[in-house]
């Protein structure tokens, strides 16, 4: 299994571009990433960030290229975990959230269309992105509906979104709560909500 730069333990200068990249972003937004100010951070002249990224864009190509690794290396850790559906979609929430806590400026990457408009190669990575994560869940759900766990007539590809909106939502209330809540237990709560009205 190839693993993600965000999972491995090696320390690169491209490890160190990205983390600081997704530090600038969770800290002065889409806009406030620039080439300077990620060289600057890092620690070495634009001509040394240059030699690893050619542009801002390429960085953030970069990052969801890698957070796409990720998710398929944790889809099949999911499969791995258990036979019970909900239980791989509770684990599911859990690794996503987990990685937004560690990894904050990937939500705008990942779930803001400010940094997409206008950038079609990034707009369509985003989207395959998308396309992964809302696939697996429709797997898990139609599963559930097969072992009789999950009621028969929910629509999966509305379940998957609502998944995704678990997670935005969860997301959105940990920062307005300035972080001091629990972000894995607010997404647990939605989610116990939404299997409320979808399990049998």
């Amino acid at each position: 299994m190839v693993r993600s730069i965000f999972t491995s333990e090696e320390e690169t200068r491209r490890k160190g571009i990205v983390n600081t990249s997704l530090k600038i972003v969770d800290e002065y937004g889409i806009k406030g990433l620039t080439v300077a100010r990620i060289a600057r951070e890092v620690g070495f002249a634009e001509s040394a960030l240059y030699r690893h990224f050619k542009s801002k864009k390429e960085i953030i190509l970069f990052i969801l290229n890698e957070a796409h690794l990720l998710a398929k290396n944790q889809f099949q850790e999911i499969k791995d975990s258990s036979e019970n559906p909900l239980k791989q979609i509770k684990l599911l929430l859990k690794k996503h959230l987990e990685f937004l806590q560690e990894f904050p400026g990937i939500f705008p990457i990942i779930y803001s269309d400010e940094i997409h408009i206008g950038e079609t190669f990034l707009l369509e990575k985003l989207e395959i992105l998308i396309n992964d994560l809302t696939g697996f869940i429709k797997e898990i759900i139609e599963n559930g509906k097969a072992s009789k766990r999950i009621k028969p007539d929910v629509d999966a590809a509305l379940a998957a979104i609502h998944i995704l909106g678990i997670i935005q939502t969860a997301f959105s209330y940990w920062t307005i709560k300035n972080r001091k809540i629990s972000l894995i237990e607010v997404g647990d709560n939605l989610l116990s909500q939404l299997f409320s009205g979808i399990t049998i």
